[in-house]
């Protein structure tokens, strides 16, 4: 059986990471190794991680953005598939053994489904609307396919594909993004598996969402006009068709939640996906110009 390393990027994560490494031991299939690597300045991480001997932590003594701290992981990982996830999701028990399942199958870089966590009544929302917005087209149904994007919260590749295509590009939050188109141009199109799911948890307010949107729309629309060398006019002409967008990407969004049993949560939350889709694809057009 190959090696397994899972790697963890954690600032002050310590509310939620206990939940996180308790699901990773609970697992079907056990990782061989798990790493943490923190870089909040805090006394509470390395309390929580010591509770699990198996877990390795890595201290920065810097600031590290996710994509950053995963790299530094990564770099210290000896398994032959490496695991990148989030210290805010539970994985279900036989996710592990899912993402091993399709690696052994012949997908070099696999990214599985993102289901939500139980949130109280009085979030549940706004819970509802982040995550639709966030991942409405990785939710747990449908087959298994070819997708464009594996999300880091949820993902598995073979050490020869990280070492080809690798390592996460630092300076950006899209670094998924940009490691997967890569992934697809060197022949390991990144494969989408509903049935190896994790559930995020979502803390974020109405106000800091859409600010958030905003501004990872302008880093995303930015980096992928440069990544497919798009020209003055179409970024102009995509720029214009920012409300169209907006309209398109609800729809898309309403048919993967009606087809994974979330139509309830689609309709509850509408209105606040407008609002943050709407933040997104502004900010994508201020992107695409900057390019």
């Amino acid at each position: 059986m190959p090696r397994i390393s899972i790697v963890l990027p954690a600032y002050f994560s310590h509310a939620t990471l206990g939940r996180c490494l308790a699901a990773i031991a609970a697992q079907s299939r056990r990782p061989e190794e798990t790493i943490v690597v923190n870089s909040s300045p805090d006394s509470d991480t390395a309390p929580v991680v010591a509770g699990f001997p198996w877990v390795r932590l890595i201290q920065s003594p810097t600031r590290l953005l996710p994509h950053a701290a995963r790299n530094r992981g990564l770099a210290e990982a000896t398994g032959d598939v490496l695991v990148c996830s989030d210290p805010d999701v539970v994985a279900e028990p036989r996710w592990l053994e899912e993402l091993e399942a399709a690696i052994g199958a012949g997908h070099p870089l696999v990214g599985g489904a993102m289901s939500m966590q139980p949130h109280p009544p009085a979030q549940i929302r706004v819970a509802q609307a982040i995550h639709l917005t966030k991942f409405w087209w990785a939710l747990p149904a449908g087959i298994e396919r070819n997708t464009w994007i594996v999300p880091t919260a949820n993902c598995a590749f073979t050490r020869q594909s990280w070492e080809r295509i690798g390592p996460f590009p630092e300076n950006v939050f899209c670094g998924d993004a940009l490691f997967s188109w890569k992934a697809a141009r060197a022949d390991s199109a990144p494969w989408f598996l509903p049935q190896a799911i994790v559930n995020h948890e979502h803390d974020e307010t109405v106000a800091m969402m859409r600010t958030q949107r905003f501004r990872r729309g302008v880093e995303f629309g930015r980096e992928r006009a440069r990544w497919e060398g798009w020209s003055p006019g179409r970024r102009w002409s995509q720029a214009f068709a920012s409300p169209l967008r907006t309209l398109a990407v609800l729809h898309h969004a309403r048919k993967a939640a009606h087809a994974a049993g979330w139509g309830d949560a689609f309709r509850n939350s509408v209105s606040l996906q407008a609002l943050f889709q709407a933040a997104w694809t502004t900010g994508e057009a201020r992107g695409w110009i900057q390019a």
